[in-house]
């Protein structure tokens, strides 16, 4: 990974900037929040002294992916690795590793799954889109039924137990997990191709 080239100058150090310190707090680190707050970071003009992420695994970028565990992954071509790293965000950005389960507009804060509170005074939301574990529709497969017979169950939430073999791929430790679980349950054959099992 090559170097950021940061240039300064005598009109850009003489500027004065406008000190900025609201709190603004970012959900998600998709392509949307982290090009959100490469705006705010690099600009001209105005100083944030106040910005926090908060994101299941932190800043991406961080783990740098192989060429089998890179294939997993769908990209919007948007930010890779060298990008995030020439960003250098975890140098502006307060980073808090967690999920986000409730929002408390009255007081201003967000609540994370370990009852962690953070405080905003703006609050910006940018999941992204993320798979989900499909619900199975119960429909009978004996009957042969069309797709139009079956009920739609795509506004529904799975809340069983996920399959061990199961793997819903957004983040890079999804993926780091995946292959781990393929490496370790597979079974080489006599052509060299290997085998993974399907059920756990």
């Amino acid at each position: 990974i090559g170097y950021a080239l940061n240039h300064t100058n005598r009109k850009l150090s003489l500027t004065p900037k406008v000190t900025v310190n609201a709190k603004i707090v970012v959900v998600g680190a998709s392509s949307v929040g982290i090009s959100f707050l490469e705006t705010l970071v690099f600009c001209s003009h105005l100083k944030f002294n106040n910005l926090t992420l908060i994101s299941t695994h932190g800043l991406p970028g961080k783990n740098l992916l192989g060429a089998e565990q890179r294939k997993f992954l769908a990209t919007d071509h948007c930010f890779n690795d060298k990008d995030y790293a020439l960003m250098s965000l975890c140098s502006w950005v307060n980073v808090v590793v967690g999920r986000m389960t409730g929002i408390d507009r009255a007081a201003k804060h967000v609540v994370l799954s370990k009852g962690e509170i953070v405080l905003y005074d703006y609050l910006i939301l940018c999941t992204g889109q993320q798979y989900q574990v499909p619900c199975p529709t119960g429909a009978d497969i004996n009957q042969h039924l069309t797709n139009r017979e079956v009920p739609n169950s795509s506004q529904q939430r799975y809340t069983g137990k996920v399959p061990c073999n199961h793997f819903t791929l957004n983040e890079e430790e999804d993926c780091c997990k995946a292959l781990t679980w393929i490496r370790n349950h597979s079974i080489p054959t006599e052509d060299g191709a290997r085998v993974s099992a399907l059920f756990c």
